[in-house]
């Protein structure tokens, strides 16, 4: 007896392609992590850079096609930053042709509000007759691709851009404090002048490394020897409100 297999069609992908926003950042031991929102900062920059150009990724589900495909982007009303003043968007956006990742370039513009407040503008996919916008949500953490509800996750329809050009204590300097003191810009421009620590010195954990530890301490009482030199010779250093001294941290109490 012979039987003959019936031929069956593959199936293939069919449904709707959507777009979302994929930044990722990767911890210093850890996993990838998405996100939805970046501050960004010229203060750690010299004060001949005037401009810097923010590469924002974006993703589809689907495949790739043969031809280049166009998906819209909005900015949110409220935001502070001024287009074509803070922020220069390109005139089209595009996902190339081969392509299930591409990238936005924005332009961002070093203007002198920046010195005093902290701008945004917020970024905002929108359906076309090319992509659709209906994933909403994904975990924050990649080894969970699921793309699931609101919870402990990254917004993928949105992107927040945070501008600054003030040096800000950031979420490190409370580890920096035995040696620094309290934070204030006025401060930690001195020690960079004084004693030659990078201006994003404290953007990293104090004990990232015993090398990143020794540093501080090498910053902080040089910093120290300086201040009370001055103060020793009548040239007391104080801080922006020209009362109060300037001071260290407790290791140098």
């Amino acid at each position: 007896m012979a039987a003959s297999c019936k031929k069956e069609t593959l199936m293939t992908y069919n449904a709707s392609d959507n777009i979302y926003f994929n930044y990722t950042y990767k911890a210093p031991s850890g996993p990838v992590y998405y996100t939805d929102s970046l501050n960004v900062t010229f203060a750690f920059s010299d004060s001949t850079h005037k401009d810097s150009v923010l590469r924002i990724p974006v993703a589809i589900t689907g495949t790739a096609k043969s031809t280049d495909r166009n998906f819209d982007v909005t900015v949110d009303p409220n935001s502070t930053a001024m287009a074509a003043t803070d922020y220069v968007l390109p005139s089209t956006f595009v996902l190339h042709a081969g392509r299930t990742t591409d990238t936005i370039l924005v332009t961002l513009k070093r203007t002198l509000p920046l010195r005093t407040n902290t701008l945004f503008f917020t970024l905002r996919l929108k359906a076309n007759d090319q992509f659709k916008t209906q994933i909403m949500y994904r975990s924050r953490v990649s080894t969970d691709i699921r793309f699931i509800a609101a919870g402990d996750t990254s917004q993928t329809q949105t992107f927040k851009v945070l501008m600054s050009d003030k040096l800000e204590a950031g979420q490190y300097w409370s580890s920096y404090t035995y040696y620094f003191g309290d934070f204030s810009e006025k401060k930690v421009r001195l020690i960079n002048e004084i004693a030659g620590m990078p201006l994003d010195f404290w953007s990293i954990d104090l004990y990232s490394s015993s090398q990143h530890q020794a540093n501080a301490l090498y910053y902080g009482g040089l910093t120290f020897r300086y201040l009370s030199d001055q103060a020793y010779s009548g040239n007391a250093v104080f801080e922006a409100d020209g009362v109060t001294p300037m001071t260290m941290g407790y290791y140098f109490k």
